[in-house]
Protein backbone atom coordinates (compact mmCIF):
# COMPACT_ATOMS: atom_id res chain seq x y z
CA UNK A 1 0.00 0.00 0.00
CA UNK A 2 2.62 2.66 0.33
CA UNK A 3 4.68 1.68 -2.15
CA UNK A 4 1.36 2.26 -4.29
CA UNK A 5 0.87 5.95 -2.37
CA UNK A 6 4.42 6.30 -3.14
CA UNK A 7 4.27 5.56 -6.74
CA UNK A 8 1.30 7.95 -6.59
CA UNK A 9 2.79 11.23 -5.72
CA UNK A 10 5.69 10.47 -8.25
CA UNK A 11 3.33 9.84 -11.30
CA UNK A 12 1.61 13.29 -10.10
CA UNK A 13 4.73 15.11 -9.61
CA UNK A 14 5.57 14.25 -13.16
CA UNK A 15 2.26 14.98 -14.67
CA UNK A 16 2.15 18.51 -12.76
CA UNK A 17 5.96 19.40 -13.99
CA UNK A 18 4.95 18.56 -17.45
CA UNK A 19 1.33 20.88 -17.33
CA UNK A 20 3.83 23.63 -15.43
CA UNK A 21 6.61 23.38 -17.84
CA UNK A 22 6.19 20.96 -20.74
CA UNK A 23 4.21 22.86 -23.17
CA UNK A 24 6.42 25.79 -23.52
CA UNK A 25 9.20 25.07 -25.90
CA UNK A 26 13.14 24.36 -25.38
CA UNK A 27 15.84 26.89 -26.45
CA UNK A 28 16.33 27.48 -30.08
CA UNK A 29 12.67 26.89 -30.93
CA UNK A 30 11.25 29.89 -33.04
CA UNK A 31 9.64 32.64 -30.84
CA UNK A 32 5.98 33.44 -31.62
CA UNK A 33 3.81 35.78 -29.72
CA UNK A 34 0.33 36.03 -28.84
CA UNK A 35 -1.65 38.97 -27.55
CA UNK A 36 -0.41 42.61 -26.94
CA UNK A 37 0.64 44.87 -24.37
CA UNK A 38 1.06 43.07 -20.81
CA UNK A 39 -0.92 40.79 -21.59
CA UNK A 40 1.21 39.33 -24.52
CA UNK A 41 2.94 36.04 -23.80
CA UNK A 42 5.22 33.77 -25.93
CA UNK A 43 5.69 29.86 -26.89
CA UNK A 44 9.35 29.64 -24.89
CA UNK A 45 9.89 27.89 -21.63
CA UNK A 46 12.39 30.22 -20.66
CA UNK A 47 12.37 33.94 -22.68
CA UNK A 48 11.86 34.67 -26.21
CA UNK A 49 16.06 36.59 -26.85
CA UNK A 50 13.63 38.95 -29.97
CA UNK A 51 13.19 40.86 -26.87
CA UNK A 52 16.60 41.26 -25.88
CA UNK A 53 19.71 42.55 -28.02
CA UNK A 54 22.89 40.23 -28.19
CA UNK A 55 26.20 41.27 -28.59
CA UNK A 56 27.91 39.28 -30.99
CA UNK A 57 31.98 38.11 -30.72
CA UNK A 58 32.04 40.13 -33.85
CA UNK A 59 30.58 42.81 -32.91
CA UNK A 60 27.21 42.59 -34.54
CA UNK A 61 23.73 43.56 -32.46
CA UNK A 62 21.05 40.68 -33.48
CA UNK A 63 17.56 39.83 -31.77
CA UNK A 64 17.41 36.46 -32.58
CA UNK A 65 13.93 35.39 -33.07
CA UNK A 66 14.00 31.96 -30.80
CA UNK A 67 13.52 31.09 -27.53
CA UNK A 68 16.67 30.71 -24.71
CA UNK A 69 17.83 28.50 -22.70
CA UNK A 70 17.95 28.87 -19.03
CA UNK A 71 18.22 31.96 -16.99
CA UNK A 72 20.75 33.12 -14.16
CA UNK A 73 23.56 31.74 -15.75
CA UNK A 74 27.42 31.91 -15.44
CA UNK A 75 29.77 31.48 -17.77
CA UNK A 76 30.88 27.51 -18.17
CA UNK A 77 27.33 26.07 -16.12
CA UNK A 78 25.73 26.02 -19.51
CA UNK A 79 24.73 22.24 -21.52
CA UNK A 80 26.91 21.70 -24.16
CA UNK A 81 26.37 23.11 -27.47
CA UNK A 82 24.98 26.29 -25.19
CA UNK A 83 26.78 29.33 -23.64
CA UNK A 84 25.95 31.68 -21.42
CA UNK A 85 25.13 35.01 -22.59
CA UNK A 86 25.10 38.16 -19.68
CA UNK A 87 22.44 41.21 -21.23
CA UNK A 88 24.46 44.26 -21.13
CA UNK A 89 21.36 45.71 -18.52
CA UNK A 90 22.71 48.90 -16.02
CA UNK A 91 19.91 47.56 -13.96
CA UNK A 92 19.17 44.06 -13.40
CA UNK A 93 21.49 40.87 -13.11
CA UNK A 94 19.97 39.02 -16.74
CA UNK A 95 21.74 36.20 -18.19
CA UNK A 96 20.42 33.41 -20.70
CA UNK A 97 22.12 29.92 -21.89
CA UNK A 98 22.14 30.50 -25.56
CA UNK A 99 22.35 28.28 -28.51
CA UNK A 100 26.52 28.06 -29.26
CA UNK A 101 25.72 28.80 -32.74
CA UNK A 102 23.21 32.23 -32.15
CA UNK A 103 26.09 34.31 -33.77
CA UNK A 104 27.42 32.02 -36.04
CA UNK A 105 29.87 28.93 -35.53
CA UNK A 106 32.58 29.58 -32.91
CA UNK A 107 34.88 27.23 -30.65
CA UNK A 108 35.00 26.57 -27.86
CA UNK A 109 37.86 29.03 -26.60
CA UNK A 110 35.99 31.85 -28.49
CA UNK A 111 32.33 30.73 -26.69
CA UNK A 112 34.41 30.89 -23.25
CA UNK A 113 35.70 34.42 -24.07
CA UNK A 114 32.42 35.24 -25.02
CA UNK A 115 30.71 34.41 -22.19
CA UNK A 116 33.22 35.97 -19.82
CA UNK A 117 33.14 38.95 -21.60
CA UNK A 118 29.23 39.90 -21.74
CA UNK A 119 29.65 39.07 -18.01
CA UNK A 120 32.28 41.73 -17.52
CA UNK A 121 30.66 43.78 -19.42
CA UNK A 122 27.39 43.86 -18.20
CA UNK A 123 28.92 43.89 -14.53
CA UNK A 124 30.71 47.37 -15.73
CA UNK A 125 27.29 48.90 -16.82
CA UNK A 126 25.46 48.33 -13.72
CA UNK A 127 28.96 49.91 -11.76
CA UNK A 128 28.83 52.98 -13.68
CA UNK A 129 25.00 53.12 -13.25
CA UNK A 130 25.62 53.19 -9.38
CA UNK A 131 28.48 55.47 -9.93
CA UNK A 132 26.38 57.96 -11.73
CA UNK A 133 23.45 57.55 -9.03
CA UNK A 134 25.97 58.26 -6.01
CA UNK A 135 26.99 61.48 -7.87
CA UNK A 136 23.66 62.32 -8.70
CA UNK A 137 22.51 61.87 -5.17
CA UNK A 138 25.66 63.73 -3.99
CA UNK A 139 24.94 67.06 -5.47
CA UNK A 140 21.36 66.94 -4.33
CA UNK A 141 20.19 68.78 -1.62
CA UNK A 142 17.81 67.54 0.74
CA UNK A 143 15.97 70.15 3.23
CA UNK A 144 16.75 69.97 6.44
CA UNK A 145 14.54 69.64 9.04
CA UNK A 146 13.25 73.64 10.37
CA UNK A 147 14.07 74.67 13.16
CA UNK A 148 12.04 77.48 14.88
CA UNK A 149 13.98 80.09 17.14
CA UNK A 150 12.13 80.50 20.59
CA UNK A 151 13.46 83.33 23.08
Amino acid sequence: MRTTSRASRRLLCVVLSFGLFGCKDPIGTTCSFEGSGFTASDNCRHRCLDTRSIQCPDGREIRPRMCSGAPGCEPGTCAANEVCYHVADPFEVESYCLPANVCGPLDADALADWSTHSMEHAAGLRAESAARKARALEHTTVPGPVLENTP
